[in-house]
């Protein structure tokens, strides 16, 4: 998917595919993106690196607040953090752990399967998980108390949500440019039809 929308950035506009599928026109992401709620324009530009840092903050207070209503609908309170500074710093975490990956993952070298299944360790996503401790201190970094096992009991299921925001995200762009590659092809195909009833 990505390799479709690096082209909406001018560093990597001029990106060759290495996949079967032709890579679609601007037009056509432009559209795609247009077509679709704000946050996944953001989501894009985000991942593509173009103007990053703000096209990330403006997800990180669309996700906050997700997960401040996922808070209130479960009755959830944190003791020992406020139900903003607990909404912003597991949105944070969530976030860092999904845009900035550690790197490969060791048990499929990257490439999130193993003989043809998904790889047990990175779920398919062939990066390594950011642990807990590396979660509370960039979401928390300002609360030396909060323990990798607080976020674990405390912030585990509003770190899963904001990683299944992200996923909801991915599965939209990816059955838009599905159906837009579809037409693409069905027009092509019916302009070289009537190309060949010119002749």
């Amino acid at each position: 998917m990505l390799e479709q929308f690096a082209r909406l950035n001018a560093k990597t506009a001029s990106f060759k595919s290495i996949g079967i599928a032709p890579l679609l026109d601007v037009t056509d992401l432009c559209g795609v993106l247009a077509s679709l709620p704000d946050q996944h324009s953001w989501y894009i530009y985000a991942m593509i690196e173009q103007r990053r840092a703000y096209n990330m903050d403006l997800l990180h207070r669309y996700i906050q607040q997700l997960v401040l209503h996922e808070m209130r609908q479960r009755s959830f309170k944190s003791r020992i953090v406020t139900a903003y500074d607990f909404s912003y710093g597991v949105t944070k975490a969530a976030l860092n752990a999904h845009f900035t990956p550690k790197g490969k993952c060791k048990t499929c070298n990257g490439l999130g399967f193993k003989v043809a299944t998904q790889c047990p360790t990175c779920y398919g996503r062939g990066s390594q998980e950011h642990n807990w401790a590396e979660k509370v201190e960039y979401g928390f970094p300002m609360r030396k108390d909060l323990t990798r096992q607080w976020y674990k009991q405390s912030c585990s299921h509003y770190d899963q949500f904001v990683i299944s925001v992200l996923a909801g995200i991915e599965v939209d762009l990816c059955e838009k440019l599905i159906r837009i590659k579809k037409q693409a092809k069905q027009f092509k195909r019916m302009e070289s039809e009537s190309l060949f009833d010119e002749l």
